[in-house]
Formats: structure tokens, sequence, C-alpha cells
């Protein structure tokens, strides 16, 4: 019977390309609580180190609070700007932080000097006031740059798989072996680790070495920056491969929490060796306190290991932050990178089994008009049609089921073929190959004509005993699309039950180019108004270059 078949693609059983999925949606309560308590630790601290000067000037204590009141705020808007961007890639989400970040500390240290300005015992004018501007700016850019980064930290999530199916089922076990293995030891390598403190140290001892020179330190003490900072670097090496590194399988609130304390630790280890280096194994002058020389010893230590904690700890909450935020982000590259190469593999096993039914399918037709051909005693028609029959299985052998090949090769090998069942037919059968030379190189799928034409001679021309003419053409439809149409007369009004539109051949078609294009390559199916059958393929357009490496001859869509 004839049909006005439609096909058109489904979503079962495809394999789309892995987007990643993000289902941490930071809603504004969030944020904002994240952000005030996150500054709010640091000013208890501040006020722990500082209430010395700060007791003096209780009345103004609200200059001070509205200070990292603004700084929360100032924090909020950069979590909200980067959770809006969540499809960029880590490297840029991380660079576009920093930047944001000094911008926000910029704000920040103009209207902390401003407020804070009547707390101050003297009054800073000119440069001296573009100094302590500086001053805060360098303080509290790490406070900016830790909250960054440990929300983006908290914004990382896994990509999801692709919706589980009949097919992909098949190839569950492969893909968690896979993924499984690898998932405890992803993350940053020693290239990326080692890139990545070298370009952190690299800038703080930058900093460190302003900050010295703006508080009016010799040049000569640069070389003690260089030792802090040098420890410094050893020491978060050190955590990175002792507690770091072998924590990857915690969870993410258990990993941050170890970060922290971590944090503390170096903090710690930081302020000490500052006042190793500057007092105990290369003492410079003792400091002035009160009006006299004070000890260097450990009772100085303990007197200024609180204000040492709480300018250092930002530094150290800042590189764990972009320590575990890059760290995330190297694993889910990864973790990416292997889900893409578990479904190709899906893909090519699935294109091996369409082609296998395609094959005995072929083949049994033609084994079987041969066979009636020496029936018929029709021996040297018999002999060519298996010469023929033996170079055309001799191409199929040679391509890959996931090959693409030039649509004149193609049509090549649909020669053989239907010089084939024009031995069969050789009075019935009209081939008609319309190929326009724009499209001669364009890549399509191998054997992705043979069930249409197969079709055609199956239902339209043993179905007659009137002349039938199979034709195929192919154009560019529009810029960057191959639109190929295979079509017959049909068989008559005499069989009005008859169409080409049945069988495997078409749902093979569909299923391979389901897999090969998804929802960039379409087919219409359907009856003609001279009683035959049509099939419209629609193909993105590729071609290949003279050294093999196929390109996009036009960008489509």
């Amino acid at each position: 019977m004839t049909m006005d078949t439609h096909l058109s693609f489904s979503d079962s059983g495809r394999f789309d390309a892995p987007t990643p999925r993000l289902t941490s949606r930071w809603g504004v309560l969030t944020i904002v609580v994240l952000s005030f308590g996150f500054w709010g630790t640091f000013s208890v601290l501040a006020l722990i180190a500082n209430w010395e000067p700060i007791s003096a000037h209780l009345p103004m204590l609200w200059r001070f609070v509205l200070a990292d009141v603004i700084g929360a705020l100032l924090s909020i808007g950069i979590a909200w700007r980067l959770a809006e961007v969540r499809h960029w890639s880590a490297p840029g989400r991380l660079v576009l932080a920093a930047a944001l970040s000094l911008a926000a500390v910029t704000i920040y240290a103009g209207l902390a000097a401003y407020l804070i300005a009547p707390m101050r015992p003297d009054r800073l004018d000119g440069v001296e006031a573009g100094i302590h501007v500086l001053q805060i700016m360098f303080k509290h850019y790490w406070i900016f740059i830790g909250h960054a980064g440990f929300f983006l930290l908290l914004d990382q999530d896994r990509p999801a798989a692709p919706a589980e199916t009949a097919e992909t089922a098949r190839y569950h076990a492969v893909r968690t072996a896979m993924l499984g293995q690898d998932e405890a030891h992803a993350g940053l390598n020693a290239r990326w680790f080692w890139t990545f403190q070298g370009v952190f140290w690299a800038t703080m001892f930058v900093f460190s070495t302003a900050n010295a020179i703006n508080n009016g330190d010799s040049a000569l003490n640069i070389w003690r920056i260089s030792l802090v900072e040098s420890v410094a670097m050893g020491m978060t090496a050190v955590v990175h491969y002792v507690a770091l590194r072998p924590s990857r399988n915690w969870s993410l609130y258990r990993r941050a929490a170890l970060a922290l304390a971590c944090a503390i630790v170096l903090t710690l280890g930081y302020i000490t060796s500052i006042w190793a280096a500057h007092y105990v194994i290369f003492p410079v002058d003792p400091p002035i306190i009160n009006g006299a020389p004070a000890d260097r010893g450990i009772s100085f230590f303990l007197y200024v290991a609180p204000f040492w904690f709480f300018l250092n700890f930002p530094v150290f909450v800042g590189w764990s932050g972009f320590y575990l935020a890059l760290d995330a982000a190297r694993r889910l590259r990864t973790q990416e990178r292997q889900l893409y190469n578990s479904i190709m593999m899906a893909q090519e096993s699935q294109l091996k089994m369409l082609r296998f039914q395609l094959n005995p399918h072929f083949l049994f037709n033609t084994l079987n008009a041969i066979s009636t051909l020496l029936l018929d005693r029709r021996n040297d028609e018999a002999d060519m049609m298996l010469t023929r029959l033996s170079r055309f299985l001799r191409f199929t052998l040679d391509v890959a089921p996931d090959d693409q090949l030039p649509l004149s090769a193609e049509l090549d090998a649909q020669r053989l073929y239907l010089d084939i069942e024009a031995t069969r037919f050789p009075d019935r059968l009209r081939v008609e190959i319309d190929l326009d030379p724009r499209v001669a190189d364009a890549l399509v799928p191998t054997l992705i004509l043979q069930p249409l034409l197969e079709n055609a001679v199956k239902y339209a021309v043993s179905a007659t005993s009137d002349p039938v003419r199979v034709s195929v053409r192919a154009v560019p439809s529009e810029p960057g699309r191959l639109k190929i149409t295979v079509s017959d007369t049909g068989a008559g009004a005499g069989n009005p039950g008859v169409s080409s539109g049945t069988g495997v051949g078409l749902a093979n078609i569909r299923s391979r180019l389901d897999v090969l294009y998804g929802d960039r390559a379409s087919m219409k199916a359907g009856p003609t108004e001279d009683g035959g059958f049509s099939v419209v393929l629609e193909l993105p357009m590729e071609t290949i270059r003279k050294s093999g490496d196929t390109e996009n001859a036009r960008t489509s869509g």
C-alpha cells in the first residue's frame, strides 16, 4: 500500500555530545549569607588584631563595620556576576574573578580610607593618602580573591551524563570503568600545579616588595621577602602533596574544610618565617614599641602574631580557593573528555551493528538474483553479476562503517549495485544520476544510498513489467547544506499498493544519520505525484582537503 511517510528523528537512542549542566543555582539569599559570613569572619579577626587602637574610638566603630559591609556588598556583586557566566571555561572565570576582585578592592580601599580617616591619629594628604589606599588594597585584595575563589569552587558541578536508553545501557559498564578509575587521580598535574605556584607566589612577591617599599623599608630587604615567599611556596607544595592531593575523593565540603584548616596552619608557618627571617636568623634593627627598642624574641612574636595573622590569612585562603577551583576544573575537564570518548565508542559500535544489518540483506537479494539467472540458464549474465558483486563487496570491506567518503565515490559504488540489478531487469530498470560538480567532493556516510536504491528496485522495478526510472540527484540546497534525492517512477497505476518506503533500509538510514549528525541532518520520504516514491536527505556540507583532513566547506545554520 502506498503511504505518505515522513521520517523524523526521535530522541530515543540518540547520543548527543555532552554539555555541561550546572545544577548549583545560587539564589540571592545564598550569595548574601555566604558573603556576609565570609566578611564577618574577617571583621572579627580584624577587631581582635586592632582592638587597642579601635577601643580608643568606640563611638566611631560603626565606620569600621560599614567599611566591611561595603566589602561584603562588593563581594556579592562579584559572585552574582560569576554566577551569570557559568558557560565560560574555568580559566576564563578565574581571570574574570581576579579582574573583578581588583576593581572591587579599588573601590573598597577608597571608601575605607575615607571612613576610617577620622580614627587615625594623623592626617594624610596627597601622596601619603594615595600610599595608604594602596596599602589597604594590598591587605584586602586577598579577601576579595579568596571569596571569589571559594565561590567558584562551590559553584563547580559535574556535567550530566546522557539519558540512559536501551542503546546507552550496553555501554554503561565500559563508561563506568573508564571514569571510575580516572576520577580518583584526575586534577592538577605537576605542570599545572607548578605553573599555578609560580604565578601566584611571583605575584605575591611583587605585592610584598611594593608594600615594603611603600612602608619605608630598605630595598636591601628584598632578599628577605624572597626568602619568606620561597618558604611559603614550599609549604603550600607540601600541603598539596600531603593533604589536598590525597583527598580528591572527599566530598566538596569536607575538602573545603580541610583547605581552610590548611590555610590556618600555612598562615602560622608563614608569619613564623617572617619573624625568623627578620628578627632571628638575619636580625634587623629591633622594632620600637612605646618609645623603646623591643625584644626580638618569642615575646615580640606573640605580641605581633595576631596582627600578622590577620594580614596574611586572606593570602592563604585565596591560595586554597584558587587551588581547589583549578583542581575541580581540571577534574571536570578530564571527566568530560573521558565521557566524550566513551560515547564515541558507543556510536562506533552502533554504526557497526547497523552496517551488519545492511550487508546480509543486500547479499541475500543479490545471491537470490544470481540463483534466478542460473536457473534460467543465463550463465554469462550470472558470471557478470558475480564479478560485479565481488567488486562491490571488496569496496564494502575496504571502508569502515563509520567512514565518510566523497559523494562521487559513493555513487561509483552504487553504480556497481545498479549494474547488478540491471542484469536482472534489463528492460525495466532505467537509471539517471545527476551529480552537481559543486558537491562531488562532499562527504557522505559509506553506503548511505544503497538501501534506498535497493528498496526502489525491490518495490518498484520488480513489481511491474513496465519500465521504471530510478534517479539520484545531488545538489547544494543552501549554504553549507547538501541535498540528495533518490526517487523512482513507481510500479504504475496497476499496482497502487506497492511502496518503496517500507523495510529495514529507511530505519537504518535514519539511525545512522541520527548517530553521525544529530539534528543537523534530516530525511523525508513519501509518494510522488506520478505514483512513485521519493526520499530526500539533507546533510551538512563537509569536504575533504588534499591532505586528507575533513573540513566544513561552509558554515551551516
